[in-house]
């Protein structure tokens, strides 16, 4: 009979265990936006004081088991913060918001928020061993961007996306007979701006380099658009896709 009570007992105590774990783990995920360390991480961002909030958001990490929101943002400032800027640190968060929160919408981000952490561990490496490697992805890039606006062109102007771009020989094309001794005019001339300012929203996969291309017809002119675009943007690489751009006129010679 006795050993039958402490059979029972045990089970208690066992089942206590368990449900208080379970009940753990939820208080943490309850208390991690309530707690006072995460609203003051919260306003310190607002404000700008990003390694106060970098600070609060590390303590929550350190009491706390389940705190994904906690993680994302400790890996987004160790990514971004010049002062404490650690890659490494950052991808470790990011991999525990992914454990934690697998299914989330934030979690493609964060796995290109890996990436790009990644490559910054690999740019900083001694001797840079794969400075060709990471050159290579970013001509892959940029060739990617200049295959998207050959075919923008081509749309344009009518031809078929599989045709290359020809110049035209036969007698029908147009010319300026203003005088005999005039030359034609190349039906497909380098592309030309109004006199007035003109509206561009920006696309994905846009840069200062491919706008001043698709609207002067070289890339010598980002300095000019950023000049005319300084209310909207903080500096040359702050573009955002729907962001609308002023276009200014090349100077009348």
């Amino acid at each position: 009979m006795r050993k039958l009570i402490y059979l029972l007992l045990s089970f208690f105590i066992l089942g206590v265990i368990i449900l208080g774990s379970g009940c753990s783990n939820f208080e943490d995920v309850a208390d991690e936006e309530s707690s006072s360390a995460f609203q003051r991480g919260r306003s310190y961002l607002k404000v700008g004081k990003n390694e106060e909030a970098l600070d609060e958001f590390l303590s929550i990490t350190r009491r706390m088991v389940r705190c994904p929101k906690s993680h994302l943002e400790v890996g987004r400032l160790y990514l971004t913060l010049k002062s404490r800027k650690d890659p490494v640190a950052a991808v470790y968060h990011f991999r525990r918001y992914l454990l934690l929160e697998s299914s989330s919408r934030e979690a493609p981000k964060v796995k290109q928020l890996i990436e790009s952490a990644e490559k910054e561990i690999i740019r900083n490496l001694p001797g840079k061993p794969y400075a060709g490697y990471l050159n290579g992805l970013t001509l892959q890039e940029e060739n990617l961007r200049l295959r998207r606006e050959v075919a923008d062109l081509k749309a344009r102007i009518g031809l078929p996306l599989s045709e290359t771009l020809k110049p035209v020989q036969n007698s029908s094309s147009i010319t300026v007979s203003a005088s005999p001794s005039s030359s034609p005019v190349s039906t497909i001339s380098k592309p030309m701006i109004s006199a007035a300012a003109k509206d561009y929203v920006v696309q994905k996969g846009d840069s200062l380099y491919a706008i001043s291309r698709k609207f002067y017809g070289d890339s010598s002119h980002i300095d000019r658009i950023y000049q005319a675009n300084r209310g909207v943007m903080q500096s040359k690489n702050s573009l955002r896709v729907g962001q609308t751009l002023k276009i200014p006129p090349l100077p009348q010679n």
